[in-house]
């Protein structure tokens, strides 16, 4: 763990420390009334959002017997005769009002639902006959909604649709490539490789410096504690070569791949788990 994550931890560790300090003084200096009050909200809160999850089983479960209750009713109720009534009562004072002694079928027709509306509406304000208007129209709406959403749901039980109501979707989350990618960096330093030369006048030794990423955290902690084990890897199993080839571009891209495989074999042979995902060149000095 580098020096960073130390200090940003404390700091982390500090921060909900006070937290913690400032909500237990909170509490003590709060009135029992008012935390019993914010506890009733609490629980009105949780049995509100049980309610409105359990709301869709339960029109599952009721719609039928309001169905059969509304039907009963309807059977029961003489709507047919209320409205022939409503409507002979509504002619007859139109007769009157207007001075006619019969009215045509099609004028009959055609003035029949206002004139019922009217007296339905007789002996009330103009406030009140909005009121009822607006809450009729309202409940038929929610009447319409509620046979239109219970059948919805009957049909998707039955075609086997619609999941549970409980269930939460989960949104995968996939972190990107880049996330905290410095805390699995490996550097080595000075690596000398092993090199030979031909003539006198060449280059004699050349020391490499390059970073590793690693797949993981743990991986790159333990290649840490390991770095004198792999420079030693690096030393057996590095064929020599030209010292001058490291210097040129071709020999950098040789030399970057060779050492992303060795990398690989030892952290196979030490068990590590993890992998290199990539290598870079740092500094390359001929001598």
């Amino acid at each position: 763990m580098g020096l960073l994550e130390k200090i940003e931890n404390f700091i982390n560790r500090i921060l909900l420390l006070f937290g913690e300090k400032i909500s237990n003084f909170i509490l003590k200096i709060t009135p029992p009334k008012i935390r019993m009050f914010i506890s009733h909200l609490i629980a009105l809160k949780l049995r509100f959002t049980t309610f409105i999850k359990s709301t869709p089983q339960l029109i599952k479960e009721k719609l039928p017997l309001l169905l059969a209750y509304l039907k009963k009713r309807a059977s029961d109720f003489d709507i047919k005769g209320k409205i022939s009534r409503t409507q002979q009562i509504a002619l007859e004072r139109y007769k009157t009002t207007q001075g006619q002694s019969k009215i045509s079928s099609m004028k009959k027709l055609f003035l029949s639902p206002f004139l019922i509306l009217g007296e339905w509406l007789n002996g009330l304000t103009t406030a009140q006959s909005i009121l009822l208007l607006s809450l009729t129209v309202s409940s038929i709406l929610g009447a319409i909604n509620i046979i239109s959403s219970g059948h919805r749901l009957l049909e998707s039980q039955h075609q086997g649709s619609r999941a549970p109501a409980s269930v939460e979707l989960e949104v995968s989350y996939d972190r990107p490539n880049y996330y905290k990618k410095e805390t699995r960096h490996v550097t080595i330093t000075n690596l000398r490789l092993p090199v030979y030369y031909a003539n006198i006048n060449e280059i004699k030794s050349v020391d490499i410096d390059f970073t590793a990423t690693l797949s993981n955290r743990m991986s790159r902690i333990q290649v840490d504690k390991l770095e004198l084990q792999f420079r030693d890897h690096l030393v057996l199993n590095l064929e020599p070569m030209m010292a001058s080839f490291p210097l040129e571009e071709e020999g950098k891209e040789i030399l970057r791949q060779k050492l992303l495989s060795e990398m690989n074999d030892f952290m196979e042979s030490r068990e590590i788990e993890g992998k290199v995902l990539d290598v870079k060149i740092v500094y390359v000095l001929g001598n």
